[in-house]
């Protein structure tokens, strides 16, 4: 009997050659996914890592039937004009997103979709325009809203960067902050 080869992560931003060069590990095949880049798999063995989210946000998206992942690493509310790279902008990596996972089969209506980010990483007023973590979080909700697919779960805000997880073939969702805090979302 042969093997199927697996489907390799499809790069979406910036980085292509970054994103695909996942290493194995022992738990999985990790996809780091830098600033202002997305990445969807359907490899059951992937796990896809953006690390060090401070006021960027990481929109993670599970779908278990057909089984496919991705997570875009949003670094900024809007986008300035045309042509830009699209998984730096909420505005228009949030819609990127959702279009490459229904490409690759998923169904909006059965995806899990958590935020993760966000922060406040210096000492301004929450309404400060400034404020780049609350602006980007309130950014992602409103395309996602706008697109009517709802958030399962978020781990936004306060004043503390963290790593998040996705363990494509569980959609599994893990949260680690920089002072070694640990939550599954």
């Amino acid at each position: 009997m042969q093997r199927r080869p697996r489907p390799e992560p499809q790069p979406l931003g910036r980085g292509a050659s970054e994103a695909t060069a996942g290493a194995r590990r022992p738990g999985g095949f990790v996809v780091r996914v830098g600033m202002g880049e997305g990445v969807v798999t359907s490899r059951p063995d992937a796990v896809l890592v953006a690390a060090g989210l401070g006021s960027c946000v990481a929109v993670v998206v599970h779908c278990p039937r057909p089984l496919v992942g991705g997570m875009a690493h949003v670094m900024l509310p809007r986008a300035f004009g045309d042509g830009q790279a699209p998984f730096k902008f909420a505005d228009t990596a949030v819609p990127a997103l959702v279009r490459a996972l229904e490409e690759a089969g998923a169904d909006a209506g059965r995806t899990a979709v958590r935020i993760v980010g966000g922060a406040g990483m210096f000492a301004l007023p929450p309404t400060s325009p400034l404020n780049l973590g609350i602006r980007n979080v309130e950014a992602v909700r409103e395309q996602l809203q706008a697109l009517r697919v709802p958030v399962r779960a978020e781990a936004v805000g306060g004043n503390v960067s963290r790593t998040v997880s996705l363990y494509v073939g569980t959609g599994r969702v893990v949260v680690r902050t920089a002072g070694g805090e640990e939550q599954e979302l």
